[in-house]
């Protein structure tokens, strides 16, 4: 799976400002589900703006992160903020998304073959 800007971006920001919440996501097999909502967030904000607004592409991506993907006024910021995940613990959520992205994309290509009987 590959993970783009919009993903990474969202990520970072939750290992930074919701660490328990990307763990117990990840123990719930929901993270990916979580990171496919904000990104679908994310680009309708972008096409608003762009199309409404008649923003840039890039000025409205700054924006959706701004108000989406990575607040700036996240937990982290606070006067108790939460300890972010280590570099080991991020280290392994990339790698369970990789493998969720693989196989997702092995059981779409599979039911791709069987709707037209390639296999």
């Amino acid at each position: 799976m590959y993970l783009d800007t919009r993903y990474r971006v969202h990520l970072e920001w939750m290992f930074e400002n919701q660490p328990s919440l990307v763990l117990k996501l990840l123990r719930k097999n929901k993270l990916k589900d979580h990171l496919d909502d904000k990104e679908k967030r994310a680009l309708k904000l972008v096409m608003q703006l762009r199309d409404n607004r008649g923003m840039t592409e890039d000025e409205a991506f700054e924006v959706a992160c701004q108000t989406i993907l990575a607040p700036p006024d996240g937990p982290a910021m606070s006067d108790h903020p939460p300890k972010p995940l280590d570099w080991r613990q991020r280290e392994a959520v990339y790698k369970r998304l990789e493998e969720m992205g693989d196989e997702e994309e092995m059981h779409e290509k599979e039911d791709f073959q069987k709707r037209h009987g390639l296999i």
